[in-house]
């Protein structure tokens, strides 16, 4: 069966956090003080409000991603970008690029975002070998980011890079 591209709901977003594979549920714990993946989930969906999808396979969410507002107040110009999945997160992170190619760009010119920002932590290698598959910019290193002052990575997709 091929994945589907849903919008994000609440319930599928949290299905995913709750199920995510080790390596994005280690990235996620060190991001930010959380007491649960579902909580991870509440958030990723309420700092998303449009902008939030799930990828579906063999009728049930595998992965989970968007793009978080920021602080759209001082820097409505910057968004921060996330994703994580399941453990088939692999069968449908081609899809997800797909979609993201697609339909990110236009949509982030409209609304006049310059630069959008994504932090993984610095050894999670199969997210950094996806988002060098999607172009994103490898800025820096973050030492002392995590929670537990662990090593991030900044990316950055730029307006630049959209443009046709």
């Amino acid at each position: 069966m091929k994945p589907e591209i849903r919008e994000g709901t609440l319930r599928d977003i949290c299905f995913v956090a709750a199920n995510m594979r080790e390596e994005d549920r280690r990235e996620g714990f060190a991001t930010a003080v959380l007491s649960s993946a579902t909580e991870a989930g509440v958030i990723s969906y309420h700092t998303s409000p449009g902008w939030c999808w799930t990828a579906w396979l063999d009728g049930q969410p595998q992965g989970a991603f968007g793009i978080a507002l920021g602080n759209p107040v001082y820097q409505p110009h910057i968004r921060h970008a996330w994703a994580y999945g399941t453990a088939r997160f692999k069968r449908v992170a081609p899809a997800i690029t797909r979609f993201c190619v697609e339909n990110w760009p236009k949509r982030l010119i409209a609304e006049g975002v310059t630069r959008v920002e994504i932090r993984s932590i610095a050894d999670h290698d199969i997210a950094h070998r996806w988002l060098s598959g999607l172009r994103a910019h490898r800025e820096c290193e973050m030492p002392k980011y995590g929670v537990n002052g662990e090593t991030f990575t900044l990316w950055s997709w730029r307006a630049e890079d959209w443009k046709d």
